[in-house]
């Protein structure tokens, strides 16, 4: 049986939440700025990951357990963070949409490793619960029928499923590189390619991935680097928009993506950038 796990990535405990209200990627990307038009609210977003902790500052509001855990909650750190940065609600570490209906599907267990079955199944699960957006923090270097066929699936039901790059500095990593997926790669705080973030063709987006702060296990933070931190940024970023379009006519995600990203590297969309650098409020006002 073929396994996902988590993208290799390092964690610094912080003690305390930051000074500011909002993490350097938020601040830097003029998140707030769009805060008065939308939160999120009306979205509904499935974090496929090592499940989400129980953490003061998040509303969850259902916790699915795909692995052979005993334990549903998150015990790794891991999917906690990734659900921070997407929906926090604390006022010293606040998510990009803290207004979106969060759904935990855990696929990995405590050893951050798992199978594409359980992958598969929580994708499928995800579409039939009505998830406007999949994010996976996860993945591996081989291509998973099981899983391209429930994103494909998935995708066909209109469900937008991002996906982290991975972080060995080599090719991107599935389901990122599925064609139906948004892959995101990272960047530092110039904007630069961070050196882990996986690059190729199937790079649609960059985001910030470097020295992230976000909730951590036990009602703590973290601050950590990778992919992994980059892909809820724009699932964030993704759920601002779908948000703001239930009272507009829209362009498609992907579409929207393509007209607002911020052009950085090669000309055009390359394979370290995709289309540039997420550009938040650029996106909301389209």
């Amino acid at each position: 049986m073929s396994l996902v796990h988590l993208p290799p990535y390092t964690v610094n405990l912080s003690p305390r939440a930051m000074r500011h209200d909002v993490d350097w990627g938020l601040a830097a990307y003029k998140v707030p700025e769009v805060w008065n038009q939308t939160d999120g609210e009306g979205v509904t977003v499935c974090v496929i990951d090592t499940g989400v902790d129980d953490h003061r500052h998040l509303k969850v509001d259902d916790h699915v357990n795909f692995t052979s855990d005993s334990e549903t909650r998150d015990t790794v750190g891991h999917g906690t963070h990734v659900a921070g940065v997407i929906a926090s609600r604390s006022s010293h570490c606040r998510g990009i949409a803290p207004g979106v209906k969060l759904i935990s599907l855990k696929v990995l267990g405590h050893s951050g490793f798992g199978n594409n079955r359980d992958v598969a199944d929580a994708v499928r699960y995800a579409a039939a619960a009505g998830a406007d957006i999949c994010c996976m923090s996860l993945g591996g270097p081989t291509k998973s029928k099981e899983v391209a066929d429930a994103v494909r699936d998935a995708s066909e039901k209109g469900v937008i499923l991002i996906c982290a790059a991975g972080n060995d500095a080599g090719p991107v990593n599935f389901p990122a590189a599925l064609a139906e997926t948004i892959a995101v790669g990272a960047v530092d705080h110039r904007g630069h390619r961070c050196e882990f973030s996986c690059s190729g063709d199937a790079i649609t987006v960059a985001a910030p991935g470097e020295n992230i702060t976000s909730l951590w296990l036990n009602d703590g933070y973290a601050t950590l680097s990778g992919t992994s931190m980059a892909a809820p940024f724009v699932a964030g970023v993704v759920a601002l928009y779908l948000s703001a379009c239930r009272d507009k006519p829209c362009p498609g995600v992907v579409t929207a993506l393509r007209e607002t990203c911020t052009d950085v590297g090669a000309a055009g969309r390359d394979p370290e950038y995709g289309w540039g650098l997420i550009n938040p409020r650029e996106m909301i006002e389209l």
